[in-house]
Order: C-alpha cells, then sequence, then structure tokens
C-alpha cells in the first residue's frame, strides 16, 4: 500500500513540471508584461533598501557633530520651561517597514508599528532629575516655594535654614500621533500623557502628578483640545524654580482641565492665533469659603472662561520670533451659606505677554498682569476673597527676565518678579508684596545632560507681621531623553 501512494505521487509530480511550459506558453501578452513590471520594481525596492541602510549609517555620525542645542519647553509646553533637548526624529515608518527581515533579526529594538496594526505612532520623552536646595530663611514649602514666612526674631522664627535635596521633578511623558478621523473631515488625532512626581507623598513614596493628559483633532488652522493642559491665559514662564515656576510671586496661569478651540492662520511671514477655552473652575486653588467639601467654582454651575489673541513674526527668515499676545479670563463661584452677606463671587484678569529676541544670543521676554480673586490663577500672592468683608482681594504685577547665550554651552537669565495685591483689600496678618530678584544660569553639556544653578534673592512682605526675606541657591542635574 506505502509503494502505491508512493507511485501516485511521484507520477503526480511528473505531470505537473510538464503543463508548466505549456500553461507558461499559453499566457497573455499582458501577464507576461506585468511580471516584467513587478521585476523592475524588486530591483528598483532593493536600491532604495541599500540607500536607506546607508543614511542609517551615517546618522549617528550628523547627530554626535552636531551641536546640543539648550532646552526649551516641552510639551504642548509653555515657553522658557526646562525641559528635554531637542532629538532627531524617530525612523519614518517607511524605514521600518523597509528594513529587511535579517536587519530586523540582528536588531532587537520594539517598534511601535510591531506593538499595533492601527495607523498610530507613540514618542515617549522626558529625563531623570535631581534638585539640591538650600535657603538661608524659612518658605512656605522646602520644596513646592511661594513665599517666604514672617521672620519675627522675638517668636526666633528669624533666620532658620533648611536644605532639601529631591528626584520629584523627574519627568516622564507619550506623544501620541493617531489616524486621520475620516467622519470629520480627515482630521488629524493626536494626544498627551505626561506625568512627575512634585505632589506631595513621602520622599520614597512620591505619588505621580499628571501634568498634562489631552486629546486635539487639527484640521487645517483649527484645533480642539480637550483635557488638562495650559491655560491660555499668561502662557509664559520664568526659567527659575521649575518646582512652582514663580507662581504667587509674579507669574499667573497652570493647568487644568479644559475643552480649547484655536484658530491660527498665517499672514505672510508672520501668524495669528486667536484662542478660547472653558475649564474647570477652583482646579487649582481647590477654593470652599463656606467648608461644605464642595468646590466653590464647581457650585456656581458654570466653568471659567478664558481667551488669547496673539501674534508672532521671525526677525529675519528662519530665526527667532518676535510674539505678543493680550489674554483674559473670567470665573464664578457660589456658596451655600453666606460669606461676609454674600454667596456668589466672580474672579476675572488680564495679561499682555511678549518675547523679543534682540539678536540669536540675546532675548527678552515677560508678562504683566493685573485682576481680582486670581488664586485659581497663581495670582494675589495665593489669596481670593477677604472673608471678613466679602471682598475680592484686586493685585497686579508681572516678572521679565533676559536670555544670554553667553557660549554654545551656557545661559544665562537674569530677571524679576512682582505679585503686589492691593494693600486694603488684605485682612491684618496677610500678604501685601512677594518679588523675587534671580539669576538663572543652565550648562548643556551635550549627550541630553543638562547643570542648573539659580539664586533667588526673595522677599515677601505682610500686613501688621515681619516681612521675610530668603537667599535660595537651587543647583540641580538633569538627563533628558
Amino acid at each position: 500500500m506505502k509503494m502505491r501512494k508512493d507511485s501516485v505521487f511521484f507520477l503526480f509530480c511528473l505531470l505537473f513540471l510538464a503543463a508548466v511550459p505549456v500553461l507558461r506558453a499559453s499566457e497573455d501578452p499582458e501577464v507576461i508584461e506585468l511580471r516584467r513590471r513587478v521585476a523592475e520594481l524588486e530591483k528598483q525596492n532593493q536600491q532604495i533598501l541599500q540607500m536607506l541602510q546607508e543614511l542609517k549609517a551615517r546618522l549617528p555620525e550628523k547627530q554626535a557633530a552636531a551641536a546640543s542645542p539648550v532646552p526649551r519647553p516641552s510639551e504642548p509646553a509653555r515657553p522658557g520651561e526646562s525641559q528635554a533637548p531637542a532629538k532627531p526624529p524617530a525612523p519614518s515608518a517607511l524605514a521600518v517597514v523597509a528594513t529587511p527581515p535579517a536587519a530586523k533579526a540582528a536588531d532587537d529594538t520594539v517598534r511601535w508599528a510591531e506593538l499595533t496594526s492601527s495607523p498610530s505612532h507613540l514618542k515617549f520623552y522626558g529625563f531623570l532629575r535631581v534638585d539640591n536646595v538650600v535657603d538661608d530663611s524659612r518658605m512656605n514649602n522646602p520644596q513646592s516655594v511661594m513665599w517666604v514666612l514672617p521672620e519675627d526674631r522675638a517668636a526666633g522664627s528669624a533666620d532658620l535654614a533648611n536644605f532639601t535635596l529631591y528626584p520629584r521633578l523627574t519627568r516622564f511623558g507619550i506623544n501620541f500621533s493617531g489616524p486621520m478621523v475620516a467622519a470629520l473631515g480627515n482630521a488629524k488625532l493626536s494626544g498627551q500623557l505626561e506625568i512627575d512626581f512634585q505632589n506631595g507623598g513621602s520622599e520614597s513614596r512620591p505619588t505621580p502628578r499628571i501634568r498634562h493628559g489631552w486629546l486635539k483633532l487639527t484640521k487645517g488652522n483649527f484645533a480642539f483640545l480637550g483635557g488638562q493642559t495650559w491655560d491660555i491665559f499668561g502662557p509664559l514662564f520664568p526659567t527659575p524654580n521649575t518646582d512652582t515656576l514663580m507662581w504667587n510671586v509674579g507669574n499667573v496661569g497652570d493647568r487644568r482641565p479644559q475643552l480649547q478651540a484655536t484658530y491660527s492662520p498665517q499672514a505672510g511671514k508672520g501668524q495669528f492665533l486667536l484662542a478660547g477655552s472653558v475649564g474647570l473652575s477652583s482646579a487649582v486653588d481647590a477654593m470652599d469659603l463656606d467648608a461644605n467639601g464642595y468646590r466653590d467654582g464647581e457650585e456656581s454651575a458654570r466653568p471659567n472662561v478664558e481667551a488669547r489673541f496673539g501674534y508672532a513674526h521671525p526677525i529675519r527668515s528662519g530665526g527667532p520670533k518676535v510674539s505678543v499676545g493680550f489674554s483674559g479670563f473670567r470665573g464664578w463661584q457660589s456658596t451655600t451659606r453666606l460669606i461676609a452677606g454674600r454667596r456668589q463671587f466672580y474672579s476675572q484678569g488680564l495679561a499682555a505677554d511678549f518675547e523679543i529676541p534682540f539678536h540669536d544670543r540675546i532675548a527678552l521676554r515677560g508678562e504683566g498682569w493685573w485682576g481680582r480673586n486670581m488664586s485659581d490663577f497663581r495670582g494675589g500672592i495665593g489669596q481670593n476673597i477677604n472673608t471678613a468683608t466679602g471682598v475680592a482681594i484686586r493685585s497686579r504685577g508681572g516678572w521679565a527676565e533676559f536670555h544670554f547665550k553667553a557660549h554654545r554651552l551656557w545661559t544665562l537669565a537674569p530677571g524679576y518678579t512682582l505679585d503686589d495685591p492691593v494693600d486694603q483689600d488684605v485682612a491684618s496678618g496677610g500678604r501685601i508684596r512677594n518679588g523675587s530678584l534671580y539669576f538663572a544660569n543652565r550648562l548643556s553639556l551635550g549627550g541630553g545632560f543638562l547643570i542648573g544653578a539659580d539664586y533667588l534673592h526673595w522677599i515677601t512682605s505682610y500686613k501688621n507681621l515681619p516681612q521675610g526675606t530668603d537667599n535660595r541657591v537651587n543647583i540641580f542635574f538633569q538627563y533628558s531623553f
């Protein structure tokens, strides 16, 4: 039986081989032409693969020869925030698909295209960082600093020094690049998730803090964003004090959950920006005047509203941009019980921001603002309503700094910040002035390694209490990836 089956199989193979020439001879001329074109395309594909491999081999040499840039803000980040230096783009989808099987076998790197079948891409970024801080007087918090505590020599609270060391500003983020959404006119889908650890907990038990978590649809000059990201109001921030960005000492604007729409048309070489948002009130200050467990902004049953108009234009083709912007916000708060005879409160603010490069190495940046009940936007030195009088505390302030790129590795940023509430609005013992003169240094040594050294001379004045004066030195080491 076994011999018979083998004989039948052998006979079948002979018949198939004999039929092949006949089948080929009977092929249609169009099929023969198509086969020829396929052979040519295969040959061209092999040539493209060889070119890609040569370019990939040269890429590390070009990266090593390039100067390491000074870190710039991430993120959709606001300009001025310390973050990872610019990195070369990741290999394109073509490069991933075109990698020969032999090369893939030798490369242990796991690619996003190999983890999902959807047309999506992830890009990881972040940095590892450790801060060393010395204060010669007590701040409101050793790490999340916003003002100096009163120095009463009679009470023994003057000139109390402090040292702290922490890695809480270590950051990790993911940028998401999604597909086109056909039902929305092929709008582009994207998103971001970013965390750090600067939000409490013991040093060996840090709790991740969501800095950003949003998705965005973009089509042409229009974009719609939903999630947590930066306020539109007061979009810039100074260089030093990355923990709290000089909030409540002149810089305003934070991150909050919001729905945001932007329109950014080109105008010759310049570009306009019109942005608006509705966001969560009391998201930052958690204002609860009647202590009933509900945030007053949420009790108002209304979101806050923000808007900004801006314009940017390069000083020359391919050069840095001059930019100016005007922004404002309005918010509402409600309480269940009466506070100084009132249940309804509101907050508001107006701001102007600017960036003026005088040269590739010298620029002036800053903001100026005015408002009332601004604690939710980091104004008024963290004060909102005088509960004895029911008055919304008014305040004004701002900051300005120069950027000097003294060397390709070293950038110096001297500046001054100020938050100045109206004295008569503040209750006795409240904060009436908060200012800081600073010198921020950034030394970028290449390879993503950065050393920062900041000095701040900080003074906080109080109503009917001694002022606080602090000399603060912050030295940090950071590796960005």
